[in-house]
């Protein structure tokens, strides 16, 4: 006989985690949910999601809010680092700006922290919670839509039911290609290298955006390091590859400049293809699509986790009503209103992020004054320096936030 659930969630990432502590309402309110991923369970010492390793995720002020009202708040503070200044600034250029958050009434822009982290603090966040089932170290094989429920087998020989399935299985979702699913892409033709940086002044709160005439630098306060995003143009990626550590180094400083003095060491460089990838549609008969399988970002704005977060808010606002009211959560009618609100806010986002590296990716002499003049008026005008700031951090755009939950015992969090 099959399982029957009310939602299943494919796919125990970020996203999806952040999904279930969201869905809590209902839960407790008899919903049943299940969880299918292909990782191992985590453990009490260390999740062991692929997607939960040692790089730097940068939760917008709006992000922590919500993760505080998820009943998150003290174990994010405490393995984060808030970003209470950023300086924006255009290599070679007079543009620059810079934005203290003492100005703002949330005392900072945001914070960052470790995958590693975040993913045990979501963890240990919803592994108890009633009604939640979990099958790690189980991939979905094949999904079949039906009318009133849709079904799901699974490689280890189970078929599952639920009213209603989210896929947040990732970017390259295989589901949604099995589905028939399109993407429109753009391809930036660079690659983001992500590493630790250590340098000669402690970082302080103070995070950086730096565009070159090669691409975007970030810098963002990350525990006694810096978390480093260097954009290498397509062209340049064979000739950094042959660099040698001490190379790199002087590249990257030359490049930068010595805003934190110099920086003098870099953990291990990983870097991935820049893309921006959006599906063409996030909703089917009892299919919802969220997360990177939805929208994947260029960084440069760091909207990635908080464009998801804002779509796993909105549809957990839809989903405890209906759930808790006993409607069917796959309806197709608040579903389609649910995606156009997801839709609108990933173009707004996305939008604000293409510009950004289209205006200081460009060697056009009117677009370098145009950037020039534009960040010395955010320097000089406070309201539209904040309103800047909340764009970078996609604040312009929110979503309904969850009531507040008592905040949960953190005992055994993993530093990040």
């Amino acid at each position: 006989m099959m399982k029957p659930f009310d939602i299943a969630i494919v796919g125990g990432g970020l996203v999806g985690l952040t999904l279930v502590r969201a869905l809590q309402p209902a839960l407790t309110a008899g919903a049943r949910l299940v969880v299918i991923d292909p990782a191992p369970k985590p453990t009490h010492q260390a999740p062991q999601s692929p997607s939960f390793d040692d790089r730097a995720t940068a939760l917008s002020a709006y992000s922590c809010l919500a993760l505080s009202r998820l009943g998150l708040g003290e174990p994010v503070e405490r393995y984060s680092s808030a970003i209470r200044w950023i300086e924006v600034s255009d290599r070679g250029h007079a543009g620059y700006q810079v934005m203290d958050a003492a100005h703002h009434s949330d005392g900072a822009f945001g914070r960052v922290i470790a995958n590693a982290a975040l993913g045990q603090i979501l963890w240990q966040g919803v592994q108890s919670l009633p009604g939640a089932d979990w099958y790690f170290g189980t991939r979905v094989q094949q999904i079949k839509p039906g009318q009133t429920n849709s079904t799901l087998k699974l490689d280890n020989g189970e078929t599952l039911s639920a009213r209603l399935i989210i896929l947040c299985d990732g970017g390259r979702s295989p589901l949604t290609e099995q589905l028939g699913i399109g993407h429109t892409q753009r391809n930036y033709n660079a690659r983001a290298v992500i590493a630790t940086a250590r340098t000669e002044q402690p970082h302080a709160g103070r995070a950086y955006e730096r565009f070159t005439e090669s691409g975007p630098i970030a810098l963002l306060p990350f525990g006694d390091f810096s978390a480093l995003v260097w954009t290498i143009p397509a062209r340049l990626e064979k000739r950094f590859q042959a660099l040698n550590e001490n190379d790199r180094l002087t590249l990257l400083n030359q490049h930068f400049g010595q805003r934190l003095g110099r920086i003098t060491e870099l953990g291990p460089l990983t870097g991935y293809p820049l893309q921006r990838r959006t599906a063409t549609e996030l909703v089917r008969h009892r299919l919802l699509v969220l997360g990177n399988a939805a929208a994947t970002l260029h960084p440069v704005a760091g909207q990635g986790f908080n464009l998801a977060l804002r779509s796993v808010l909105r549809t957990a606002t839809v989903l405890n009503q209906h759930l808790i009211l006993g409607e069917d959560a796959g309806a197709i009618g608040p579903l389609h209103a649910l995606a156009a609100a997801i839709q609108a806010d990933q173009s707004v986002t996305a939008g604000f992020s293409d510009t950004l590296v289209r205006s200081f990716g460009s060697a056009r002499p009117w677009l370098q004054l145009g950037r020039t003049l534009g960040l010395n008026a955010l320097d000089r005008h406070p309201l539209l320096g904040r309103s800047f700031a909340l764009a970078s951090m996609g604040l312009l755009q929110g979503a309904p936030l969850p009531h507040p939950e008592p905040t949960l015992a953190t005992d055994g969090l993993m530093s990040p």
